[in-house]
């Protein structure tokens, strides 16, 4: 644990994206620390301990999968405000590799950080059988479900000047095709991280149904129309 901790505190300042008028933006930290914890949890499952799974590694591999983005911003090769817009590319996997080897190597054995950068490579390849690329694989698609993701579709659209009421007719859209229902089927293995999918898309629909409700102030009329 003290070398997560290490690794982490190193992960902070190097996934803190800085905007040209000089604020902090966290969001790709914040998503990168959530991935590391996902992996990290997720590896300890009986399916993935019994295939012999490096727990070290699949955190490790999961903090940095994304990093690529802090670099390509910090080289003005891409706009901070769609970091993680769309899926990491495999320039943007390489790069979080790289980066994972240069800033982790004074700490981390050198078989914890060769199987955490060959896992960075492979997150991309659905078809990898590396057990700790399916975790980090599995972790970021669970990650990606639930009310930071629609917070994260919120902070994309308010920057591109659309409205809320786009959002909220995506999520309705989304929920009569059983997009995430079928996504849950597609992208997660584990039965424990389908359940936590599924629980997290109850919260997401009671959270749409709030900002529905405020948004169209149908609140008070249900409230003028029972006076």
């Amino acid at each position: 644990m003290e070398i997560l901790e290490r690794a982490r505190a190193r992960a902070r300042e190097l996934l803190t994206i800085q905007h040209p008028d000089g604020s902090v933006d966290l969001w790709l930290w914040e998503h990168s620390e959530r991935v590391m914890h996902l992996a990290h949890g997720l590896a300890q499952l009986p399916e993935y301990r019994q295939q012999g799974c490096n727990q070290e590694a699949a955190a490790l591999a999961g903090l940095f999968s994304n990093a690529g983005w802090a670099l390509q911003v910090r080289e003005e090769e891409a706009d901070p405000w769609l970091v993680l817009a769309r899926p990491t590319n495999d320039v943007q996997r390489e790069l979080g590799a790289v980066l994972l080897q240069e800033e982790l190597a004074p700490f981390v054995s050198a078989d914890v950080l060769l199987k955490a950068v060959e896992v960075i490579r492979a997150c991309n390849d659905r078809e990898a059988r590396i057990v700790e690329a399916q975790i980090v694989a599995e972790a970021e698609n669970l990650a990606e479900i639930g009310v930071i993701q629609i917070l994260r579709q919120f902070r994309q659209q308010q920057i591109e000047g659309r409205p809320l009421a786009q959002l909220l007719d995506k999520w309705q859209r989304q929920k009569e095709y059983r997009y995430w229902e079928a996504r849950i089927n597609d992208c997660l293995i584990s039965a424990a991280a389908r359940t936590l999918a599924a629980e997290r898309l109850a919260q997401v629909d009671q959270f749409m149904r709030a900002v529905g409700t405020e948004a169209g102030a149908t609140d008070l009329d249900a409230l003028l129309n029972g006076a």
